[in-house]
């Protein structure tokens, strides 16, 4: 399965380490034990619905102090993000701390809409970032996940492969961006919980 360094390839901007692994296991610490809720969906006129056919993750809410230290990490990549795919971006959303357990995916999307009739935060994004705060593995394994790879789809730019999905192996501290406008996915995970940072700048 293709790692991090296969997808820059491709122009995706990849990030190793840009967390340490003592970070993360902090923040997991802290969602395992924190309230969430079911993920949700955006439907066709704008609502946003729980749609366990489409997504099933779950949301935590993290403390205000860790909200801010990624707000502040992400921000401190705008430049870095302005120049590697020339778009000149405003600022980032609110990230999302994201826990999917075993059977939990997300079925192929996009993260921006052209829809007149989203909400203005989908419209708005240009670049979405994930960051892994575990690693995924090839076997069952302490503090790692199985499936639950994060796929990306078009990138081959070939009509006969259009549904090609590329699955890309998550590391501990991996941040990966790419806009928002490419269709991606979170296949089933299999074993174990698989515990990310998704965030969107605009």
């Amino acid at each position: 399965m293709p790692n991090a360094d296969f997808f820059a390839l491709f122009r995706l901007f990849v990030r190793r380490n840009f967390l340490t692994a003592e970070l993360c296991a902090e923040i997991r610490s802290e969602m395992r034990s924190a309230s969430g809720s079911a993920a949700t969906v955006r439907k066709t006129g704008g609502d946003y619905v729980v749609d366990p056919a489409v997504r099933r993750a779950k949301w935590v809410e993290v403390s205000a102090a860790t909200v801010a230290l990624m707000e502040t990490r992400l921000l401190s990549l705008k430049p870095q993000l302005e120049e590697h795919f020339h778009l000149k971006l405003a600022g980032c959303q609110r990230p999302q701390f994201l826990a999917y357990r075993e059977g939990d995916f997300y079925a192929p999307h996009r993260d921006n809409s052209k829809d007149p009739q989203a909400a203005e935060i989908p419209k708005q994004r240009r670049v979405s970032v994930a960051i892994f705060l575990n690693s995924e593995s090839g076997e069952p394994a302490d503090g790692s996940y199985v499936g639950g790879s994060l796929t990306f789809y078009g990138l081959l730019h070939d009509p006969q492969k259009g549904a090609v999905g590329l699955p890309l192996v998550g590391e501990t501290g991996l941040l990966i961006a790419f806009q928002s406008s490419l269709v991606h996915a979170v296949a089933p995970v299999t074993y174990g919980e698989r515990y990310t940072i998704a965030g969107w700048f605009f």
